[in-house]
């Protein structure tokens, strides 16, 4: 069971302690399920605190984990629509890629439409290397970190059509990216690979209805501030063009194109290590902000040697999760619980 505040309450939590009056009389048995109408009155009567049963505060911890993130829910819904439009553009023909600048667009829309999307944290699952899912997560992480920093909504709108089509070179090449890293390609394959950017700018060189800024983002995704990227080699410190860098660079190590696939922990881990030197740090800085570390439904070894489920997050303090222990199904609020740390991902 777990001491919850009557504020907190919902609605259709269960006692797991009678709610008992000054002379010690009943007001509410155990077992009771809690209604609205009930959490009012505790609420009129003074109660600070109730006792409710742990399976309870589990599910909801379950149901908490099963609703998707704003990410999720984009990638599904427009991953086919992208799929089908690339699909189609088969070596500079253009009939049809012009509908994915209204797609790019109803992205941008979904995520600005959102009213806590400046508050939001958001958790990331690792996932196959599929292309158009890659295109359109990456798109929703760029926006957000655009409006996170305080990007205007015209700028915002730009890098959500250059992220939409990015890797549209991808399309040109015919090498094997997924979960390799460019460094175990052969040569051949490291300097094919090399060539999606400019593959991509040239094929929408020409399309009026993408912005210049667009079409920068499209060449520059893969170039780094100490020049070390590809494929002009330039020192890119530009914010607007490093947002796509950094998210670019996360979210294909999450899904494996062009990197061995890797837990959303090693990629978060990567892109703080480079922060400063490979990607501009205010724009690592803030899009880190809003990826949780420990997403849900990991699990992790604590540092008393029990194994625990990540069930919810603390959007304060990221690395300290409420978790539920496998073996006892005991409840764990790591932010309350302050000597409890996890150890490692397993």
């Amino acid at each position: 069971m777990e001491k919850v505040k009557v504020a907190k309450l919902k609605g259709g939590e269960v006692l797991a302690k009678p709610i008992l009056l000054d002379m010690g009389t009943v007001l509410i048995c155990e077992n009771t399920e809690l209604k609205m109408d009930y959490i009012e009155k505790l609420a009129q009567l003074g109660v600070d605190y109730v006792y409710i049963k742990e399976k309870e505060i589990e599910q909801r911890e379950v149901e908490q984990e099963e609703k998707s993130t704003i990410e999720e829910q984009v990638r599904q819904e427009y991953s086919e629509k992208v799929k089908d439009l690339l699909e189609r553009h088969i070596h500079n023909n253009n009939e049809h890629i012009g509908e994915l600048g209204a797609v790019a667009t109803s992205i941008f829309d979904e995520v600005i439409e959102q009213k806590e999307v400046l508050d939001c944290v958001i958790e990331i699952h690792e996932r196959s290397a599929d292309l158009y899912e890659h295109s359109v997560s990456t798109c929703v992480l760029s926006v957000l970190t655009a409006l996170k920093l305080g990007i205007t909504p015209n700028v915002a709108k730009e890098i959500a059509i250059g992220s939409l089509l990015h890797d549209i070179g991808m399309r040109y090449i015919d090498v094997n990216s997924v979960d390799v890293e460019l460094e175990d390609m052969s040569a051949y394959e490291a300097a094919e690979y090399k060539k999606h950017p400019v593959y991509g700018y040239s094929a929408l060189e020409k399309e009026g209805w993408v912005s210049n800024t667009a079409k920068s983002l499209i060449i520059s995704h893969h170039e780094c501030i100490d020049g070390t990227g590809y494929p002009l080699h330039s020192r890119n410190n530009d914010e607007v063009r490093q947002i796509l860098a950094v998210c670019d660079t996360f979210d294909s190590m999450i899904c494996g194109i062009g990197h061995k696939r890797r837990k959303v922990h090693e990629a978060i881990e990567y892109i703080r290590y480079y922060a400063g030197t490979k990607y501009n740090k205010k724009v690592c800085d803030i899009f880190l902000e809003f990826i949780f570390l420990y997403p849900n439904g990991t699990r992790v070894l604590l540092n008393d040697g029990r194994v625990a489920k990540v069930m919810k997050q603390n959007k304060t303090l990221k690395e300290r999760p409420v978790v539920c222990i496998e073996k006892t199904k005991e409840i764990v609020d790591m932010m309350k619980v302050r000597n409890i740390f996890i150890e490692k991902i397993i």
